[in-house]
C-alpha cells in the first residue's frame, strides 16, 4: 500500500499542489517576526562562509537594531522556532553559531517560491 508522501511525490501536479498548500499553512502559522528570524538566519550562514558564524544573541541584537523590534519578542519568537525544530543555537552553557535545521532550510525554499526542494 503506498503511503500518502508516496503518491503526492509519484506525481509533478500533486507535488506542485502540496507545495503550494506547504507555502499557505507556513504563511498563516508563522507570524512576521519568525519569518524576519528564518531569513536572516538563512543570510547570515551565507555570509558566515567568509568569517565565524554570529551566535543566537548577536543575530537578534542586530535585528532589535535594525527593525526596531523588542529583544524579548525576538527571543520569544526564536525559542517558538527552535521547538518547532526550524532553527538550532546553543546556550549560556554552550555557544554554538545559530542555524537553520534541514527542515528551516527546506520550509524557507517552499516559502520563497522555490518548488525545487533539495
Amino acid at each position: 500500500m503506498e503511503s500518502a508522501l508516496d503518491e503526492i511525490l509519484a506525481s509533478e501536479d500533486r507535488k506542485e499542489e502540496f507545495i503550494e498548500l506547504l507555502r499557505s499553512l507556513a504563511l498563516r502559522a508563522l507570524n512576521d517576526t519568525q519569518l524576519l528570524i528564518l531569513k536572516k538566519v538563512k543570510k547570515e550562514r551565507v555570509l558566515s562562509r567568509e568569517m565565524e558564524s554570529r551566535t543566537l544573541n548577536a543575530l537578534l541584537q542586530d535585528i532589535e537594531r535594525r527593525y526596531e523590534k523588542s529583544l524579548s519578542s525576538l527571543k520569544m519568537n526564536a525559542k517558538i522556532l527552535r521547538e518547532l525544530g526550524l532553527i538550532e543555537y546553543g546556550d549560556r552553557r554552550e555557544r554554538k553559531p545559530v542555524k537553520l535545521t534541514h527542515m528551516g532550510n527546506i520550509l524557507l525554499q517552499v516559502l520563497e517560491g522555490d518548488g525545487q526542494v533539495k
